[in-house]
């Protein structure tokens, strides 16, 4: 008999759905909620489970007692359709009455009800009643109460003519204040636990904070020296209360080389090296500590050297201070060096302000500086940067922001000037440099990833060098285009990239990258103005390795599409 009532249903297609007996929503609107519609296939399943939603909504407007039936109807002789009935009854609607609360003494009943949403003469919702009771306790957590609970003790009917009231009794049981005695780390293998405990900014014998306890992992995955950090968790031992937390440690010591032999010419000029070679310590002793080093040469005659070191916390304040040293060699022109101090007060989890000083000098190769294509000079600079961040990962974020800004004011003073070229050149000059960099994240699908950044960099002087010039071109600005192959008093790029994770810090993506660059003309050096626009697309992957983050990416530039002059970035990616 089963058998046949089922193939009845699976021949017959719906020719009607009446509703019947609802007064409280609109025959539309409970049309809205059903799966069931004309000229469907009838399905015992499919109304099984419109009754539940007709039921569920009405229950959402306080009508507890709801139910529907369903009538179907087959037409004569084959049954080949069928009509449906809805027919609803709704009864009476059951309304909020009094709210009496018991056990709580760290919050009064009427600052507890102001913040509800189930109020007196309200629909009775349970999802409400239960979202109310969850916040709650978040508000206990928040004043460290975190193991308080709340249950509905009593629910007393009164029955109405047209409506049902019901008085809702709360039992608080607000439990024991829990301070915060101890800090435990699990999973660290070479990382001082202080470092992790210090990054919680948390005291010893602090109140339970769920706010500070949720910025823990963000903070030390921001560290870039954990590859994962689980959730903090709160336990109870001999009277006391702490905090454990698992970190899994990540490749902290990466190297990065490519070396290149170019052979010399056979008569007069012998072969060289190219390359690159760097080495980043980011977690120096466990200390958390910063070390890099990196020494690039592009070409015969030019080569760059870098040396960054930074001490966190200094004093045990939220306070860093770094520097460094580069030096660049320009062909047989001149040479740059830089010594930088940054001194940075990290106010928040996500801001950061600091103060930068350097002082540059750029030293011709040739001692007749009338011929050369920058003078001698020294630059004394002082400035500020604020720094926003709210990326979930410094390596692949998958949401966020970050903002950094700084600006920088400075004193150049020229030295052995020919005195032909005083009166234009001139003793001193002011320079003032201006940095922009803004990134965002977005991920509207599972495991994909929007990225979208905009960079520019201006350098303002009444007698601009090109030493002082910014770079534009190669991985990290403007792809398709050789290292530092452009330069500029102002430059501007921006990056668009879609990614496709394969893995935490593993993608593949496919990039659009656009760049400016502007450079004013030089009369003494009879350099006239150059500016252009160019782009560069193609396609890239990033994997975690044993080594570090490995980047590598295709590219083609605006100057050359053809797919056999295309560039390829290699290198793996630190962040110091």
């Amino acid at each position: 008999m089963a058998a046949a009532f089922s193939q009845l249903y699976a021949a017959s297609i719906i020719r009607s759905a009446d509703i019947r007996g609802n007064s409280t929503f609109t025959t539309r609107e409970i049309r809205g909620w059903l799966v069931t519609k004309e000229n469907a296939v009838l399905s015992p399943s499919i109304l099984a489970t419109d009754k539940s939603l007709i039921k569920e909504n009405y229950r959402q407007r306080g009508y507890l007692a709801a139910d529907a039936i369903i009538e179907t109807l087959f037409s004569e002789p084959d049954s080949a359709y069928a009509d449906v009935a809805f027919t609803i009854s709704e009864g009476k609607q059951t309304v909020v009455g009094d709210i009496a609360l018991r056990g709580q003494t760290q919050f009064s009943r009427d600052e507890i009800i102001a913040k509800f949403n189930t109020q007196n003469g309200d629909p009775l919702i349970e999802s409400v009643l239960e979202s109310d009771i969850e916040d709650l306790l978040l508000q206990y957590e928040r004043i460290g109460f975190p193991f308080a609970l709340c249950d509905i003790e009593e629910l007393k009917t009164r029955e109405g003519q047209e409506a049902d009231t019901v008085d809702i009794v709360l039992a608080v049981d607000e439990g024991e204040a829990v301070t915060i005695d101890e800090i435990r780390v699990e999973g660290n293998k070479e990382t001082d636990p202080a470092v992790v405990v210090r990054e919680t900014r948390i005291a010893s014998g602090e109140m339970f904070n769920p706010i500070k306890v949720e910025a823990i992992r963000p903070r030390l995955m921001r560290l870039n020296i954990f590859s994962d950090v689980a959730e903090p968790e709160l336990y109870q031992r001999n009277d006391k209360s702490g905090l454990l937390i698992r970190v899994q440690e990540g490749s902290t010591n990466t190297f990065d080389g490519v070396i290149g032999y170019i052979p010399g010419n056979g008569v007069d000029q012998a072969g060289y090296l190219t390359g690159l070679v760097s080495v980043s310590m980011r977690n120096l002793f466990g200390t958390g500590r910063k070390l890099s080093f990196r020494w690039a040469r592009e070409d015969r005659l030019s080569q760059e050297l870098g040396v960054r070191y930074l001490e966190p916390w200094i004093f045990s304040l939220p306070a860093n201070v770094g520097g460094g040293f580069l030096q660049r060699q320009q062909d047989s022109s001149y040479v740059r060096r830089v010594f930088d101090v940054k001194a940075e007060l990290m106010l928040s989890e996500e801001l950061s302000v600091a103060a930068l000083f350097s002082s540059e000098n750029i030293i011709p190769a040739a001692a007749d500086q009338e011929f050369t294509r920058v003078f001698q000079s020294s630059i004394l600079s002082f400035g500020g940067e604020i720094l926003y961040d709210t990326r979930d990962d410094g390596y692949s974020p998958t949401r966020g922001a970050r903002y950094r800004t700084d600006y920088q004011y400075g004193r150049k003073r020229f030295s052995n000037v020919p005195a032909s070229l005083v009166a234009q050149v001139g003793t001193r000059a002011s320079v003032q440099r201006f940095t922009l960099d803004l990134d965002f994240y977005l991920s509207f699908i599972t495991r994909q990833v929007f990225a979208f950044g905009i960079h520019g960099k201006e350098l303002r002087s009444s007698r601009p060098e090109e030493g002082e010039m910014f770079r534009l071109g190669g991985s990290r600005t403007l792809r398709g285009f050789r290292e530092s192959q452009f330069i500029g008093s102002r430059v501007g790029w921006s990056n668009l990239e879609y990614r496709f994770l394969l893995a935490r810090r593993s993608f593949f993506f496919g990039f659009v990258d656009g760049g400016y660059y502007f450079r004013p003309a030089d009369a003494v050096r009879s350099i006239p103005k150059s500016d252009a626009f160019k782009y560069g697309y193609g396609i890239g992957i990033q994997l975690e390795t044993g080594l570090g983050i490995l980047g590598v990416s295709f590219a083609l530039g605006s100057d050359n599409t053809s797919f056999s002059n295309g560039t390829i970035h290699f290198g793996l990616i630190n962040d110091f």
